[in-house]
């Protein structure tokens, strides 16, 4: 991958690299999708937006990400990206992209590396709480304190919430500290379940 962003200031990330190239054509549609220092934890960040995982692109460059995540040995910080919902709401328009959408997915999920979602107040609680069963671990901001009773049922020890997005950074390395004391294999095993579950119980 060609990185055309070194040292690009991302909040609340202190260092990242931005990283390109797709030899089959497009770079997909993400706000950043690199690498990324968060309090000296080096983590590979890809954050989304309502355009992303729309096109092959998206997805294959998204493959990349993981598979630099599982070189480099690095926990996977996804950013708004909706899995779930991707995968039981969106219909492939093409061959190309039900291919990668496929390959993308099963990789993702077998990454023996910690995977953490992380949402902030652009998607609501339903499509929120999709997410929350299948990712290693999962931080959501919600301002909307009326929210979080419900929330908090899940009691789920993967679940963080914060209220605003300046406190997520001490969130997400809470929640990296735990994942990563859990083994790999046992990590990979309970995230393939827990997805399969959430696709079924979505249809």
């Amino acid at each position: 991958m060609l990185s055309l962003n070194f040292n690009y200031e991302y909040p609340p990330f202190e260092k990242t690299i931005q990283l390109y190239g797709d030899r089959a054509g497009g770079q997909g549609n993400f706000e950043f999708a690199g690498l990324a220092d968060l309090n000296e934890v080096k983590v590979v960040l890809l954050k989304g937006n309502a355009e992303s995982l729309e096109q092959p692109s998206d997805w294959r460059r998204f493959l990349r990400l993981i598979n630099l995540a599982q070189r480099l040995g690095k926990p996977l910080l996804l950013w708004n990206l909706p899995l779930i919902h991707t995968a039981t709401v969106q219909h492939p328009t093409s061959l190309a992209l039900g291919n990668a959408i496929q390959k993308t997915k099963m990789e993702l999920l077998k990454l023996p590396q910690p995977i953490i979602a992380f949402f902030d107040e652009i998607y609501g609680g339903d499509v929120v709480m999709q997410e929350v069963v299948w990712a290693d671990g999962c931080v959501i901001v919600t301002p909307n304190t009326k929210e979080l009773p419900a929330l908090s049922k899940l009691k789920r020890q993967n679940l963080k919430i914060v209220c605003k997005q300046d406190d997520m950074s001490p969130k997400i390395l809470d929640i990296l500290q735990e994942v990563s004391k859990i083994d790999r294999d046992e990590l990979v095993v309970t995230r393939l379940e827990s997805f399969s579950l959430s696709i079924e119980n979505q249809r």
